[in-house]
């Protein structure tokens, strides 16, 4: 399965200096006493010698740091079980927030980096409450409170890899037709498999380029469907790539709201 998020790696190399050059003079003959004895001096072939642009520090890549900080407090707060699991989790949002506020204004993320501050942020005031003992709710009653604005509550039915898994329905020339799809907030647009295409009956108008999970480049077909609804959040002639083997619900659809996510329900809010 790929997922389009971009992947970066970056090394970290060093070099060790020389020492004891002044070994190499002992044991030596005395200087004559007319000419006073000479400091030992490094060769000039060893004072031209320097670190490889190599050992440079690689620029650190803030939003993917941000979002492995951010996948980590979901999954603590997927199995917490005490206020301390809580405030764990507490921390591991507070380092994906401050990670995001420092994407540059030239990165390609920074948009979303944007967006995704405002996200973390309400899961952080969430998993705080969590953490100073406020009651859970009823078992009964699994429905996080609505926050103020809410736009949409959409249902988790499971989890893959710790991406939940929302349902979608989509309109199209062949009718109304509901499938499983990642709520993959690493996404930026919407991608639908060739079976999901064929069955809503998209009509490819063009093609798109997109990276993938590896880094590498791949070419997608795109085409509209009528309508995309999910938790009750509509958006009508939406355009959606074609490819891979499962669907992924991407920024294009709730990137501008709020976002909290909880262990069954997923808050979209202004």
């Amino acid at each position: 399965m790929k997922r389009q998020t971009i992947v970066s790696l970056a090394l970290l190399g060093g070099l060790s200096g020389l020492m004891g050059c002044s070994e190499a003079f002992k044991g030596l003959a005395d200087p004559p006493r007319s000419a006073p004895s000479p400091e030992p001096t490094p060769s000039p072939g060893l004072v031209e010698i320097a670190p490889p642009e190599a050992t440079a520090a690689p620029q650190t890549d803030y939003f993917r740091e941000a979002t492995n900080r951010a996948t980590s407090a979901v999954v603590i707060g997927q199995s917490a079980q005490s206020q301390a699991d809580w405030q764990l989790a507490v921390g591991r949002w507070q380092q994906a927030i401050a990670l995001m506020q420092r994407v540059p204004a030239d990165s390609p993320n920074y948009a979303q980096a944007q967006t995704k501050v405002k996200e973390y942020q309400q899961s952080l005031v969430a998993a705080q409450q969590r953490a100073e003992g406020q009651p859970a709710m009823a078992a009964t009653d699994p429905t996080p409170a609505a926050p103020n604005g809410l736009v949409a509550q959409i249902p988790i039915q499971e989890r893959r890899g710790g991406i939940p898994v929302v349902e979608v329905t989509f309109q199209g020339p062949r009718g109304r037709h509901r499938f499983p799809m990642m709520f993959d907030t690493g996404a930026s647009g919407t991608l639908i498999t060739a079976e999901m295409a064929e069955q809503i009956g998209v009509v490819v108008v063009g093609r798109t380029q997109a990276k993938v999970a590896d880094g590498s480049t791949v070419e997608l077909p795109i085409g509209y469907v009528d309508e995309l609804e999910v938790g009750g959040l509509r958006k009508t002639a939406m355009l959606v790539a074609i490819g891979g083997s499962v669907g992924l619900l991407g920024q294009d659809v709730y990137g501008k709201f709020g976002i909290a996510v909880g262990s069954t329900m997923i808050n979209l809010h202004q």
